[in-house]
């Protein structure tokens, strides 16, 4: 693993690792006391902060933990060994919390292998759907946290993102395409400042996995080209979109209004997901706008209340 600390934050607090490890402040204080784990610099006021070695091992630490090492044993291995029991020590059974810390791990160390080898691992024990259902999107989820609190730099996000990417794109590349005129069409967007793309991708995968015919347009679409392509279309179509940062606070029903009286027509439905609409009620919608909690919920509409497949 990279031993460098110039990709990182020259700081953390104590709260930035806690958001970051899902340790207990509480606990980490104990083990930097009773077993000197961690070396947090001290300010005049006696605040703590902790470098990219301490948030290291703190990820190290919790790994080893759950593969049955004390926490004495722990504080009493060099940060090198550390780093080679990790490596040795990957686990075809690891589950979700283990391996999610495996890929914050990997993350923060630019470690390509260990991101590889933990969904390599992860994917074999529980299959594509489930990799990144329960790692790569709550991964996402804290990464897009830790981005907004300054604690990860935006190469960090963007070296993760890529790798997530590649493997969705290459699992949509082997499925064979929906075919059939007359059969309804699903429309994959994101709006114009909008692009943040990874669900939306996954979407496509879901979709196309389950035999539903669909396009992808990818990010930042206006939405006059959305009534382009409906004009190309002449069954009936649904347009989906995952909104994580756009529209603003406050602009959500004025935006999803502006689309349902930009595209009148009566065979087209709507359907959106996402972070920025989880205070958009339903009832307050217009009659072909419908918003759902996440992506399974979404998934279940657009296939028409059937149970949805996953792989093994």
């Amino acid at each position: 693993m990279a031993s460098s600390t110039a990709f990182f934050p020259e700081r953390y607090s104590i709260k930035d690792l806690e958001l970051f490890s899902g340790i207990k402040a509480h606990t980490i204080r104990a083990w930097e006391r009773r077993y000197k784990l961690l070396e947090p610099a001290r300010s005049d006021t006696n605040i703590r902060s902790y470098g990219a070695d301490d948030l290291r091992t703190l990820l190290n630490t919790s790994l080893l933990l759950k593969d049955g090492m004390s926490i004495s044993s722990i504080a009493a291995l060099s940060g090198k060994e550390r780093d080679e029991r990790i490596r040795s020590g990957i686990r075809a059974k690891w589950g979700n919390d283990e391996a999610l810390n495996a890929l914050k791990l990997a993350m923060v160390g630019y470690d390509e292998e260990l991101f590889e080898r933990t969904s390599r691992n992860y994917r074999s024990d529980h299959g594509f759907e489930a990799l990144v259902e329960q790692l790569y999107l709550p991964l996402l989820t804290m990464i897009g946290l830790l981005w907004q609190s300054d604690v990860i730099c935006p190469a960090q996000e963007h070296f993760c993102s890529n790798l997530i990417r590649q493997k969705i794109v290459s699992a949509i590349d082997v499925l064979p395409l929906a075919r059939g005129e007359g059969t309804s069409l699903v429309a994959l967007y994101l709006p114009e400042h909008e692009i943040h793309e990874l669900g939306l991708l996954y979407l496509q995968y879901r979709l196309r996995n389950e035999g539903r015919r669909s396009i992808y347009l990818g990010e930042s679409v206006p939405l006059e080209d959305l009534r382009d392509v409906v004009g190309h279309w002449p069954g009936p179509m649904d347009i989906c979109a995952i909104l994580t940062v756009f529209p603003r606070p406050g602009n959500e029903p004025a935006y999803l209004t502006k689309i349902e009286t930009l595209i009148p027509d009566a065979r087209v439905n709507f359907h959106f997901c996402g972070p920025v609409l989880q205070v958009v009620p339903e009832p307050s919608l217009p009659e072909r706008i419908h918003v759902y909690p996440n992506i399974p919920a979404m998934l279940k509409a657009l296939l028409g209340g059937r149970s949805i497949q996953t792989d093994n």
